[in-house]
């Protein structure tokens, strides 16, 4: 078990340092339209989602003070520690709603990163609205950063997230607790 958790971790943190390089030079490799599509994905999010779809809170929590800090080291924010506040309030809203909902299909995935992308975006426009710092990248407004934030952030988590469920290995962990559900109920 121990180990199993110690992959899962050095598998997580991969996938953070992946996720950096995305976020924080992906958008400079790509000029015009494609930089600014690419600009509204928030790699960083959607693999603090992904660790909340697998149920366990306390590595989500972690996962999102990690990509916070990660990310404003690594993109020298303005306001250190909004980042960090906006994913952990992100994972929050993701953890409480997979945590209700105990099917795990893409129409709950597409509602956690929903959520949780439309939580990200608030919580850095409020900080950013009361520290008196430039708002948001791209000069659109609130509304303009939620929808595009929704739409790109949906459609690559779509593609994402079958990689990370193979690099995961999520059906095999399904395999299991069915075998185990079948042999508790084989015992009654």
């Amino acid at each position: 078990m121990e180990k199993e958790s110690r992959a899962t971790t050095v598998k997580i943190a991969a996938c953070l340092l992946v996720a950096i390089f995305a976020q924080t030079t992906l958008v400079h490799l790509f000029p015009g339209t494609l930089g600014r599509w690419l600009g509204h994905i928030d790699w960083l999010l959607l693999v603090v989602v992904y660790v909340c779809l697998q149920r366990n809170p306390a590595r989500a929590l972690l996962t999102a003070v990690a990509a916070g800090v990660a990310y404003d080291a690594f993109s020298r924010a303005q306001a250190m520690g909004v980042s960090g506040f906006a994913y952990v309030l992100a994972a929050f809203v993701a953890d409480r709603i997979v945590s209700v909902i105990v099917a795990d299909n893409m129409l709950v995935r597409f509602a956690t990163v929903a959520s949780a992308s439309a939580v990200n975006t608030l919580t850095r426009y409020t900080f950013y609205k009361l520290l008196k710092l430039p708002v948001l990248a791209g000069g659109e407004g609130l509304a303009g950063a939620i929808i595009f934030g929704l739409v790109t952030n949906l459609i690559t988590s779509a593609l994402l997230y079958i990689l990370l469920d193979r690099l995961f290995n999520k059906d095999s962990a399904a395999r299991v607790r069915r075998g185990e559900a079948r042999r508790i109920k084989a015992r009654f």
